[in-house]
């Protein structure tokens, strides 16, 4: 079986599987929840409210202070630009387990420094990441969604529920109910990562680093496994 085949299949199976989808989502939420709290109110992946939030600084406190929203967007762009890329110039089933790494490495070194680290040092390199892992998993099921940020799923979501009452079609539903679902995975991500942080902290984020690890680990041995077992009919 192609390289190409293999991922196809593994992507069906595995990348833009429930479990994956609200597992990122959950990741999504809780990232946020810990940047908000531990940094300065950033959003790694909410754009629109670091836009906000950036031209309020700018009209309060000046250019001087607003370094860390700034950068942020920049390196959220970048990560999408760089995955984007990277993707489209290499034909591998790879690159989208290892596209989770810069995300897992973010977290496992930002555990390390404390509250003190200057917050443009530490939200840019997340939101890089973050980028990165929204970008290369945007599907459920066939199903368009974003893992990071949650207006355009809950607009998606509505539009469906409204197709579902006047057509009663059940692959509306199905996507209503999905929506629904990536939502609340969100909310228990920013719930779960503000709770935590009571009592571990900083080092509340490395739970994403074991969550994130776990995912590629699996992802990664069905690309082996696949291969090993050669084409299935």
């Amino acid at each position: 079986m192609s390289p190409i085949k293999v991922e196809e299949s593994i992507k069906q199976k595995y990348a833009e599987s429930l479990l994956v989808g609200l597992t990122l989502a959950f990741c999504g939420g809780y990232i946020d929840a810990y940047t908000y709290v531990l940094r300065e109110h950033s959003l790694v992946a909410g754009q629109t409210g670091n836009i906000v939030f950036l031209a309020v600084d700018i009209v309060s406190k000046g250019f001087v202070l607003t370094e860390t929203r700034l950068f942020t967007l920049i390196f959220f762009v970048l990560g999408i630009f760089t995955i984007s890329f990277i993707a489209e110039k290499f034909k591998s089933p790879y690159v989208k387990p290892l596209s989770l790494i810069p995300c897992i490495l973010a977290c496992l070194v930002i555990g390390f420094l404390p509250v003190s680290t200057p917050d443009y040092l530490v939200v840019p390199p997340l939101a890089f990441g973050v980028g990165i892992q929204t970008t290369s998993f945007s599907k459920i099921e066939g199903i368009p969604y974003n893992n990071s940020f949650l207006t355009g799923n809950v607009k998606k979501g509505m539009i469906a529920w409204n197709g579902f009452f006047f057509s009663h079609s059940l692959d509306e539903k199905h996507a209503a109910l999905l929506y629904f679902e990536i939502t609340f995975s969100f909310a228990l991500g920013a719930l779960v990562s503000a709770s935590l942080q009571k009592v571990c902290g900083i080092k509340t984020i490395w739970l994403i680093v074991l969550i994130l690890s776990v995912i590629v680990w699996r992802y990664l041995y069905l690309l082996k496994q696949r291969k090993n077992n050669g084409p299935q009919k």
